[in-house]
């Protein structure tokens, strides 16, 4: 019974289960209707419990097919991949000219899969041009914060600025085969400049504008944040070190804004994971944002953020 319950192959549990009906006086015809297999088959199974009990139940070892590539070919393929990892094609000619085995590109991505590779997009990493103790200490000091604000003792946002234009990159998208998902070329487009301050709870306070982003479009922003603040709350905002945002005109601001209890928390440098708002603009731009939104820039400056907080939200506890 334990075997038909819980046996990790389904054949097993299969046959076991012929095993228990039969122990519950079923004769071989019901069970072979409850299964939907032939007289023989169950004769066959039950034979196999008669003489080795459950050990007869399981499949026994086969030898199946000669492998095609043996040690070392498969340590020459990773070779071959770590040359050119992003041409398989490549990849696959050279270990057919070197050694003399004929075999089709679908093998050596099953061989690879076998030695724990997988296809995936490439990314850029910052993590090597970082201080880790720097990041450590700061993930600490953002956990602290985060406790702040569940006591209610201040507002955290995260801030930063994110650019739109008619030639963004929509990197994937699904389409019917044979006919490829067409966008319009722009070789020019304006640009719309988003920025945005994110709560861990969803809430965006966002100014957008088609100007140059600047120390003191910057500074309006945050103004504006002042403006929708009550006098006697605390907040605190997190962003990163972009020279418009450590200029000497923004810190002499910084604190104007103390006096008006606006915090400022800088990041360490190369440490964009810290920064929520980040994931926002990921959604944004490869997720969220219709394709169609690319085909004028007055609909793109429409459809940026124009869903946000009824069809689309992101929060973070």
């Amino acid at each position: 019974m334990e075997t038909y319950v819980h046996a990790g192959k389904p054949a097993l549990r299969r046959r076991a289960h012929a095993i228990v009906l039969s122990h519950k006086a079923y004769r071989i015809n019901p069970i072979s209707d409850i299964l939907a297999v032939t007289r023989e088959t169950i004769s066959l199974w039950f034979d196999a419990w008669q003489s080795d009990g459950l050990e007869g139940l399981r499949d026994k070892a086969r030898p199946g097919r000669p492998a095609i590539h043996d040690d070392w070919d498969r340590e020459r393929l990773q070779v071959l991949v770590a040359e050119h990892p992003h041409r398989i094609k490549t990849v696959h000619a050279r270990l057919q000219r070197e050694t003399g085995k004929s075999s089709c590109t679908a093998t050596v991505k099953r061989v690879l899969k076998n030695l724990r590779y997988s296809f995936k997009r490439a990314r850029r990493s910052l993590k090597a041009r970082r201080d880790e103790s720097d990041f450590r200490a700061t993930q600490g000091l953002l956990a602290e914060l985060r406790q702040w604000e569940s006591r209610g003792d201040t507002a955290l946002y995260y801030f930063d600025e994110s650019g739109f234009s008619q030639h963004s990159a929509v990197l994937y998208a699904w389409s019917p085969v044979g006919r490829a998902l067409q966008r319009t070329a722009f070789s020019r487009s304006r640009r719309l400049n988003v920025l945005g301050f994110l709560s861990r709870q969803g809430k965006l306070i966002y100014h957008k504008t088609t100007d140059i982003v600047t120390t003191e479009v910057v500074i309006e922003a945050f103004d504006r944040l002042l403006e929708q603040k009550s006098p006697e709350a605390f907040a605190i905002v997190v962003l990163d070190n972009a020279s418009i945002h450590c200029s000497a005109l923004f810190l002499r601001k910084e604190l104007e804004w103390r006096a008006q209890r606006l915090y400022v928390i800088f990041l360490p440098t190369y440490s964009p994971e810290l920064n929520l708002i980040e994931f926002l603009w990921r959604k944004i731009k490869y997720e969220w944002l219709p394709v169609m939104a690319y085909q004028s820039f007055p609909s793109l400056t429409n459809q940026v953020l124009s869903d946000y907080g009824e069809k689309y939200r992101i929060n973070f506890v």
